[in-house]
């Protein structure tokens, strides 16, 4: 019965998103990882990010972020990273160094729920000063088939502007709100896709709220 509700509910959110007048949006991500050494607590990670706009028509960022982290505990884990993006807005070009540190703690239970909590110092081009930001994300997973191949997925992230720049004010940022499923491909690899709701207040009212159809492929080596 959860599995049923959960397809109907998944069902009927993607196609009452395309009715609104709002833009529809397309994300791409590959997530590639693995430890540094067989026995070692460090664990390295690559992803590569695609991001469109009128729905897949126009690329509108594309970003690449490299990251080490160590595990603390069983459950925790804390880590830094650095990325470059590339953002193609109508407005015109805009570059952006980012630099991250990251703490993340899990567990599991009947499923798996994880927290993470990510500060972020953003160097877009045409600032007159580096961006602080800080996000919050929670995420949920639990088997929706007996042989553990498919899995439902539910996650939420809120961003927060920590200061304000010549062109951002702080305060809340956006919000990201995530429902879909996964699916194990190989032993070391799997897909999730699904539905994305985006609502920046800052951004052009038609692009305030976005629905967007986001899938990631994970690979680990």
């Amino acid at each position: 019965m959860k599995t049923l509700l959960f397809f109907v509910a998944l069902g009927a959110a993607i196609p009452a998103a395309a009715q609104t007048g709002t833009e529809p949006r397309v994300w791409m991500e590959v997530s590639v990882q693995g430890h540094m050494g067989s026995d070692s607590p460090w664990r390295w990670a690559t992803d590569s990010l695609v991001r469109t706009r009128n729905g897949a028509g126009t690329i509108d960022f594309m970003a690449g972020w490299v990251s080490a982290n160590r595990d603390l505990t069983p459950r925790s884990a804390a880590g830094v990273g650095y990325a470059f993006g590339a953002g193609f807005s109508d407005t015109g070009f805009l570059r952006e160094h980012r630099f991250v540190q990251q703490y993340r703690w899990r567990a599991d239970v009947a499923g798996r729920v994880s927290f993470r909590t990510q500060l972020e110092e953003r160097f877009v081009s045409g600032e007159d000063a580096m961006r602080v930001r800080v996000r919050e994300r929670f995420r949920a997973t639990w088997p929706i088939a007996a042989n553990g191949t498919l899995r439902a997925v539910v996650s939420e992230e809120v961003f927060v502007k920590v200061n304000s720049t010549a062109r951002a004010a702080r305060g809340f940022d956006s919000n990201e709100l995530f429902v879909g499923i996964g699916r194990k491909v190989t032993a070391r690899s799997g897909v999730e896709i699904g539905y994305m709701n985006v609502y920046s207040p800052g951004a052009p009212s038609r692009t305030r709220p976005s629905h967007v159809m986001s899938a990631t492929l994970a690979v680990l080596l």
